[in-house]
């Protein structure tokens, strides 16, 4: 498989990037703290080396198959860093803030859910059967990662929860890639395969152009210090805590069918 002088260059940035950010995270000690993310980066160096060599020496039909398989469990990575973020930011002090772990879940449910009907509505005129499967399934993807991005945005503006902590630059990061992404695969989906390859092409690279933007991100805000979460006081937890279940008994009280004296 041919590889263009514009290929390469996106190759060799992401490639370089993702070295660069793994040398980071080892050497100011991220990597305990942070290891989904860690894996999400080596996995990033790894699957760049064997794509590499499968254009190098395969075929178009095995990069084809190779790039999307290995694209699955890039997505499965970037939800688990999605989810590592999230219970760092929901509990400052090493516990969950009351109430937040709930409404995160009803989140999570809820987006799977929407996404899903919009890929399921959409319709991207690809070439054949695969295609279009595969389109759906990246369009699915990149919607359910941008609406846990913006829930998570709005669960922690309202919960008045830190978000200028290094786990939050890394919530960022892979935020803006999905908003991104989801205009991306939008056009994409539109457009398809049927129609050409030009502006396919033209959306991909500037989807890698993103990506190494965000890689640049993380690599500033990761090799500074930045301020850790303070701990949550121990009254302080307990005051939420106990206000969180009487909030739960008040609307349980006013619920429809319940008699009120």
């Amino acid at each position: 498989m041919h590889m263009t002088a514009l290929d390469i260059v996106f190759w060799v940035a992401g490639f370089l990037g993702n070295v660069i950010l793994f040398v980071v995270l080892i050497a100011k000690r991220r990597a305990r703290r942070f290891p989904v993310f860690t894996s999400f980066i080596a996995f990033g160096i790894s699957r760049a080396i064997g794509l590499f060599f499968v254009t190098r020496y395969g075929s178009a039909q095995a990069y084809f198959y190779g790039y999307w398989a290995l694209g699955i469990l890039d997505v499965t990575l970037q939800f688990g860093v999605l989810y590592e973020a999230a219970s760092q930011i929901f509990s400052p002090g090493g516990r969950w803030a009351p109430g937040v772990r709930r409404t995160f879940s009803w989140i999570i449910a809820a987006s799977i859910t929407l996404a899903t009907a919009l890929a399921w509505l959409s319709q991207p005129p690809a070439a054949d059967l695969l295609g279009t499967v595969i389109m759906r399934l990246n369009f699915s993807a990149s919607v359910l990662m941008c609406e846990l991005f913006a829930g998570m945005i709005v669960l922690s503006v309202t919960t008045g929860l830190p978000w200028r902590t290094h786990v939050a630059r890394i919530a960022q990061g892979l935020g803006i890639c999905a908003i991104v992404g989801i205009l991306i695969e939008a056009l994409q989906s539109y457009f398809g395969f049927a129609r050409g390859t030009g502006t396919y092409t033209f959306l991909s690279y500037f989807q890698l152009g993103t990506n190494v933007a965000a890689q640049i991100f993380w690599i500033a805000a990761l090799a500074k210090e930045a301020p850790e979460p303070r701990a949550l006081p121990d009254q302080l937890y307990h005051q939420l805590l106990h206000l969180n279940r009487q909030t739960d008994l008040a609307l349980a009280y006013l619920r429809p069918g319940r008699r009120t004296s």
